[in-house]
């Protein structure tokens, strides 16, 4: 009988709390990190994407927030180029409907209930807030060629020391804590073909330094992201994972060309 309830499951496994809108009760929230963000995306994305000869048409950012790096990221790909004639940002917090724009459709809708293929998904720190991330990655990457993730390092010593993970848990609502080895093993074990990754820094990003704390551990996190971007993710934290994979839909399209992109 689980068997038979679970195959019948369609969508995510989301908390109410953020579909009844108190997640995004201040509807920009986040949105002083949008600029970092897509920048981050932009620079490691665009040369991949151009090297692989990749045509991206469609894009969905799905977890789209206060829709700030879903504008920034389809201004992006358009002026590097590729024509993108569609862009979608899917929430399902009640504020998604009053976001308006010229150049991006918002839904609220859980992306994994829709019939929706897009060439480009992008999860911006997205599937660590739901319940069975594997599952819902996997929901994810049925409807797309290629999977953007941004993923919080969390698990760090800083963190266990002072064992936050239990605060985290309400504050900002994660529910898994990785390191980088973590994030790319599970998107493995989803069925994502990682292509490449980046480490971010957010503690350059404008949330990144605002309390006293975060100020005065600023110059050894600038020091440690010199060193060794994983060191600094394993000890004072500060860090995130960019990660670009191909879903299967992906690699049964890479599977008909050859290493340059063309078809064979």
């Amino acid at each position: 009988m689980e068997d038979e309830i679970g195959a019948k499951r369609k969508g995510s496994i989301a908390d109410p709390f953020y579909s009844e809108g108190k997640y995004f009760s201040n509807p920009r929230r986040h949105s002083e990190d949008s600029d970092f963000k897509a920048d981050s995306f932009l620079k490691l994305f665009v040369p991949l994407a151009k090297s692989k000869k990749w045509d991206i048409n469609s894009y969905a950012d799905v977890g789209c927030g206060s829709g700030g790096v879903t504008e920034l990221v389809s201004k992006g790909l358009r002026d590097a180029g590729f024509k993108l004639n569609i862009s979608y940002g899917y929430d399902l917090s009640p504020h998604v409907t009053t976001l308006q724009s010229e150049s991006v459709l918002y839904v609220r809708k859980d992306f994994c209930q829709t019939n929706q293929v897009v060439d480009l998904v992008s999860l911006f720190d997205v599937f660590e807030h739901v319940v069975r991330p594997i599952d819902f990655l996997r929901d994810v990457m049925e409807r797309a060629r290629i999977v953007v993730l941004h993923i919080p390092l969390d698990n760090t010593l800083s963190n266990a020391y002072r064992d936050k993970f239990r605060s985290m848990l309400n504050d900002p609502g994660h529910l898994i804590f990785m390191d980088s080895i973590n994030a790319l093993n599970l998107c493995s074990l989803a069925g994502l073909r990682v292509i490449d990754y980046r480490y971010t820094f957010g503690f350059r990003a404008p949330s990144g330094h605002r309390s006293l704390l975060s100020k005065l551990v600023f110059p050894l996190r600038l020091l440690l992201s010199w060193i060794s971007p994983w060191l600094l993710s394993r000890t004072t934290g500060g860090a995130s994972l960019l990660v670009v994979a191909l879903s299967p839909l992906g690699l049964s399209a890479l599977s008909h060309m050859n290493y340059d992109g063309e078809v064979e």
